[in-house]
């Protein structure tokens, strides 16, 4: 420039030096080994510091509304690790699948909930503080494991279908690929903070009430709500919502704006992470993902 300053642009594009707090944060890592090298890496510093999550709830927020992490390379798949093997191949090493098998309009194959690396990474691969920032309750007498994915590999293997965790987003996706069972008149009622807010009472009451102690199961949640004064219309749409909350799994701590709830009570925050609903289109499991190096499994995570 003609006074001899250079204008000053970091890796990300911020211009005049001003780098974005939430992007200087952002890690990507460049292949699925060096992802497990930054666990190893946050594992030491969590231990020797504490945790403390990496975004703020201003910045998960708008990430969740202006973002697409979905569209990041390297995902990350949190589940017990009893689920790596099939139940009727408990032999066979990694002869289960990313989640659920689920019979959709567009395909079939396995349905789960995900985040992307960079949201989870800060909490290294300890599954208590996994567990409290996805908004799940951590058993400490479950075994749980860690899938990171390289989705340049395996989503042309998949065929994977993503959207982030809106009740928008999510209600459409069941009317879509679930029609008859959670058609749109059911979701433009169902998918509403007003109606969550009723679901996550009436499911958390049913629980407390031991209803879920012998099974999970509609019949016990139907149990239940025959001893309150609910009306037969709401009644019915609880059951409903019970069963979408087993097929698709948004359970009673879905908060319907993308992001989970923040469970863990020593982090003064609302929200964990960002998070997708996916859909694989094709039938395909772990062990054949790893053969082609799409993924890379931490099978039994322990506590820092």
């Amino acid at each position: 420039s003609v006074d001899g300053t250079v204008k000053k642009t970091d890796a990300h594009g911020a211009e005049d030096g001003k780098v974005s707090k939430k992007r200087s944060k952002r890690v990507e890592p460049q292949s699925l080994a060096e992802a497990e090298t930054i666990l190893a890496t946050r594992r030491r510093e969590i231990a020797a510091n504490g945790y403390q999550p990496k975004y703020s709830d201003a910045e998960l927020k708008e990430m969740a509304e202006t973002g697409d992490i979905g569209k990041e390379r390297f995902q990350v798949r949190f589940m017990e690790s009893k689920y790596l093997t099939h139940r009727d191949t408990k032999d066979i090493p990694l002869s289960g699948a990313m989640g659920q098998t689920m019979e959709g309009k567009s395909g079939t194959g396995a349905k789960y909930w995900s985040t992307s690396f960079d949201q989870l990474e800060d909490a290294d691969s300890d599954p208590k503080l996994i567990s409290e920032k996805l908004g799940l309750t951590y058993n400490p007498k479950a075994d749980y494991a860690l899938v990171i994915v390289d989705t340049q590999v395996a989503a042309p293997m998949t065929g994977v279908k993503s959207v982030s965790a809106t009740f928008k987003n999510v209600g459409e996706f069941a009317n879509t690929e679930l029609p008859d069972k959670f058609p749109k008149e059911f979701t433009d009622k169902a998918m509403t903070p007003e109606f969550q807010a009723e679901y996550s009472k009436h499911y958390k009451a049913a629980e407390e009430s031991g209803a879920f102690a012998d099974e999970w199961s509609s019949k016990e949640f139907d149990s239940y709500l025959n001893t309150t004064d609910i009306s037969p219309a709401d009644k019915k749409l609880m059951k409903q919502r019970f069963e979408m909350h087993g097929t698709i799994g948004n359970n009673e701590d879905y908060l319907g704006n993308g992001l989970t709830k923040n469970n863990n009570p020593a982090v003064d925050q609302k929200y964990g992470a960002v998070e997708t609903l996916n859909f694989e289109r094709n039938e395909v499991n772990l062990s054949q993902l790893n053969e082609k190096n799409a993924i890379s499994v931490l099978p039994e995570l322990s506590r820092i």
